[in-house]
């Protein structure tokens, strides 16, 4: 019989029972920053092909050291998919809030030791021409809300993609 228990903390403490042995590791979480941002255009959401969990997802990456999450997710728009994109924040009512907010904030877990932390946020094409496919060599495609409600998405993706939509899809 085995038990593992975790820690919120920097460390994880994995206790392991067996009836041979007791166990005591500590083990470091690997905790990583992400921005990505669901593009709306004529009421549909650009998302690209994910190779690794082989579906699509919105255009986004790590925010490198030293870079702000809403600068972040606008230069991986621009490299994923050649688009400039205007940030929009329709839950952010502050009048002197300097940084655009994120819509969500998402844990993926990774691995048991590796997790990211996802500043998911709504966007619009101001400027620029699509990419035949982006710059990880993978398929670019505008999802309606109706091919977006029949598509195999991982769940969170699927839910702010069409909030998207439903948000800025009648607006932009």
């Amino acid at each position: 019989m085995s038990y593992s228990l975790y820690s919120s903390l920097g460390l994880n403490s994995i206790l392991s029972i067996n009836e041979y042995s007791y166990t005591y590791i500590k083990m470091k979480v690997i905790r990583e920053f992400l921005s990505t941002v669901f593009i709306v255009n004529d009421g549909k959401v650009l998302m690209t092909w994910n190779k690794k969990v082989k579906t699509w997802v919105p255009p986004g990456g790590h925010i490198d050291q030293n870079e702000l999450p809403c600068s972040s997710v606008i230069r991986e728009a621009k490299e994923e998919s050649g688009l400039d994109i205007k940030l929009i924040s329709p839950f952010d009512k502050s009048k002197t809030g300097n940084l655009v907010q994120p819509i969500h904030i998402h844990l993926d877990h990774i691995k048991d030791d590796h997790k990211h932390i996802d500043l998911i946020y709504f966007g619009v094409v101001k400027d620029g021409t699509l990419l035949k496919e982006s710059d990880e060599q993978t398929a670019l495609r505008w999802f309606s809300k109706e091919e977006l409600e029949k598509e195999n998405l991982l769940p969170n993706v699927k839910e702010w993609a069409l909030e998207a939509i439903n948000k800025l899809g009648k607006k932009y």
